[in-house]
């Protein structure tokens, strides 16, 4: 009976520290945090954060981490595309961290956007999903 005693014991101790070992470790290795409140996805070059206001959108390219993004090389294009329409080309204009645009919802409550990013003659690609 002490030895199944001490058995349990010792279970339940091991548990518990390896429980305590991993405290604080909320984040998982390899995700992205939002760093303006939108949606980041990682890319082969880089990684790209889309926050969405009603129909105002901005792209906010970052580099992954250690790495820096020069701006004046990055070329960004892309394209909206609501489940009833066709797709559209998207109008960006940059701004100092961000590029800024506007989408048209064409009566549906969302819209799909692809977007390019040329690096360094090297292209990236991005889909992220706006809703009203």
């Amino acid at each position: 009976m002490k030895l199944t005693s001490l058995a349990a014991a010792l279970v339940l101790s091991l548990f518990a520290s390896a429980s305590l070992a991993h405290e604080g470790h909320d984040q998982v290795p390899g995700s992205l945090k939002a760093m303006h409140g939108g949606i980041p996805k990682a890319g082969k070059l880089m990684n790209m954060e889309m926050l969405a206001i009603e129909n105002k959108v901005q792209l906010f390219p970052r580099a992954h981490e250690g790495e820096t993004l020069d701006m004046t090389k990055l070329k960004i294009s892309g394209t909206a595309k609501s489940p009833k329409g066709k797709s559209q080309p998207l109008k960006l204009t940059q701004a100092e961290k961000a590029f800024n645009t506007e989408v048209d919802f064409h009566g549906s409550h969302r819209v799909n956007l692809e977007i390019k990013a040329e690096y360094e003659g090297k292209t990236d690609t991005f889909k992220f999903l706006v809703e009203k």
